[in-house]
């Protein structure tokens, strides 16, 4: 076999397994310890940006974003 079939059929495979691992459901599961970290980092990172936009600053005491004259959010 000549060595631009075998970089050929090694490329072809490697594009066919990135094609099925897109098809993975990394992320999505509500189950793994992984994908429960992945969405609490998100919301984290939504009630930052929502926080800056509205001015809040981030709580010493709890690490939470609220207006300080307000009492601790549960």
């Amino acid at each position: 076999m000549e060595p631009t079939g075998v970089v050929t059929a090694l490329a072809v495979t490697l594009f066919g397994v990135a094609a099925v691992l897109r098809l993975l459901p990394v992320g999505t599961c509500p189950d793994c310890s992984h994908c429960r970290l992945e969405r609490l980092r998100r919301d984290e990172e939504s009630e930052a940006r929502t926080a800056r936009l509205l001015g809040l600053p981030r709580c010493a005491e709890c690490g939470r974003y609220h207006d300080p004259t307000e009492d601790h959010p549960a």
